[in-house]
């Protein structure tokens, strides 16, 4: 069974992080490992990241209650666009086009504000969503394992890491009021396929953590202020 993770030249624990730097080679050596051990883990099977850029005309809401009725919409020349959520979801994994090649569907899901602007006066704002925007990825799935079942994978997942959004006004004659604002989205995301697989990997041996650091110290204060709990003493020049 392995031990603590040691480094056999020298004796001390053995750190995550870049290997050291042989002074005579200048190349980075890791320390032999100890052992080999069978390791239950999640292995990344294939991954991708794509980009989508999504444009949606929304029309201003001004019905009572709306969030712009009785705003005077000729006043808008700027629109202001935040990306609130964005998620992408996994809707549909096909049968193998070939060597357990998959077409994965997924679902974009996006919820926006905007606000109107008049210059630098917000005129209003509201939220629109966009939940009907599908695209495809090939990917490589396996099929269910042997040792785990369905249970162990393969998994598909779909993750949004970044994204933004900006908007315009519609093009419309002088003095008339603006009644659609056009906006684009890009996302960002990435889709994963992953499964449960034993593993067999060379090991230095248990992981052992490094001392805490202390924290670092507040600025200090006089405890007792010796010269704010008293009055000052009248001065006395000196004969």
């Amino acid at each position: 069974m392995a031990g603590p993770a040691i480094d056999p030249e020298t004796g001390e624990f053995l750190q995550p992080g870049l290997c050291p730097v042989n002074e005579y080679t200048g190349m980075r050596e890791c320390p032999p490992t100890t052992e080999k051990d069978c390791l239950l883990v999640e292995k990344v099977f294939d991954q991708c990241f794509k980009e989508d850029i999504i444009v949606r005309q929304f029309p201003i809401p001004t019905g009572p209650g709306a969030a712009c009725h009785n705003v005077d919409l000729s006043r808008v020349n700027r629109v202001v666009c935040t990306v609130l959520s964005a998620e992408c979801e996994v809707v549909d994994v096909s049968p193998p086009v070939t060597d357990n090649i998959r077409i994965i569907t997924v679902r974009q899901d996006v919820e926006l504000q905007i606000e109107l602007f008049d210059d630098s006066i917000s005129l209003c704002t509201f939220t629109e969503t966009i939940n009907d925007f599908f695209n495809q990825v090939p990917l490589y799935v396996p099929p269910p394992g042997v040792m785990f079942g369905p249970a162990g994978g393969p998994f598909v997942f779909c993750e949004v890491v970044n994204s933004t959004c900006f908007c315009s006004p519609e093009t419309v004659p002088p003095g008339d009021p603006v009644t659609q604002v056009i906006c684009t989205v890009k996302i960002c995301k990435v889709v994963e396929v992953t499964a449960f697989v034993k593993l067999l990997v060379p090991l230095y041996g248990y992981c052992i953590p490094r001392p805490c650091e202390a924290a670092p110290q507040q600025i200090e204060i006089e405890c007792p202020p010796v010269d704010s709990l008293f009055p000052p003493q009248q001065e006395i020049e000196d004969p």
